[in-house]
């Protein structure tokens, strides 16, 4: 009991990067997060991130958003850098929720990683989703077993799902750490970086949503940008040079 006082009244920030999203879906994600925050207070921004027509705040919403706009597309790293930046450093929370904005994350889920939160099972608390190959893509099942692999081999502690973007993350877990990643590879240097520096993961499983997805994923230019961003991190590792 004493748990769920303390996590209902721990004001968290959540962070949606949006880059041309749907409307409809981003209204009704804003819909479904007022009856969250109906339960754990929430502050919501949302970082346009240089869309072809501004995005709107939802109408007829009492949610506490925000809107910050990039002037171009810089990637899902550099709005998630602005998000740390607007609720870790100006408005002092230190808690942070990321979600994209096309509903492949639950907001009814964020309950759960907050509970994770408070129970000590992590730093970051991560969302994880099954690879069933009747939902997810062949080539997103590939892709998220290899890098998984990869980082939890980098960081010496299981990682489910190094793919997903929808997490809790604690100021003190990236405090330390410099992100150079300006699109979603950001989110696994996140990983590699704060696992090096002994940040435990924790998981909270999540459905496996796809059927709003447009993917911007470059397969053969993603991969060599993780590559490198493997390189640079073992290098950095080697040679000290954070």
């Amino acid at each position: 009991m004493l748990l769920s006082k303390i996590a209902t009244h721990r004001e968290i920030g959540v962070i949606i990067p949006a880059y041309n999203p749907d409307p409809l879906l981003l209204q009704e994600l804003i819909d479904r997060l007022q009856k969250v925050s109906d339960l754990h207070p929430l502050r919501i921004l949302i970082i346009d991130d240089g869309s072809d027509s501004p995005v709107q705040i939802p109408k007829h919403s009492t949610l506490n958003i925000q809107l910050s706009r990039h002037d171009e597309n810089r990637g899902k790293g550099a709005a998630l850098k602005t998000g740390f930046q607007h609720f870790f450093t100006e408005y002092g929370l230190d808690l942070v929720v990321t979600m994209d904005a096309d509903l492949q994350h639950p907001p009814e889920k964020i309950p759960e990683f907050i509970q994770a939160y408070f129970k000590g099972e992590g730093t970051i608390i991560i969302g994880y989703r099954k690879r069933r190959p009747t939902v997810m893509p062949l080539t997103r099942i590939l892709s998220n077993t290899l890098t998984s692999l990869i980082i939890s081999t980098m960081t010496g502690q299981l990682v489910r799902d190094s793919q997903c973007g929808f997490r809790l993350i604690e100021k003190s877990a990236i405090d330390n750490i410099t992100l150079k990643e300006m699109r979603f590879h950001l989110e696994s240097e996140i990983l590699m970086l704060a696992g090096r520096n002994g940040v435990r993961f924790g998981f909270v499983e999540i459905p496996t949503i796809y059927q709003h997805e447009k993917s911007s994923i470059n397969h053969g230019r993603d991969t060599l940008n993780f590559i490198l961003l493997i390189l640079r991190i073992l290098k950095e590792r080697i040679f000290g040079n954070v």
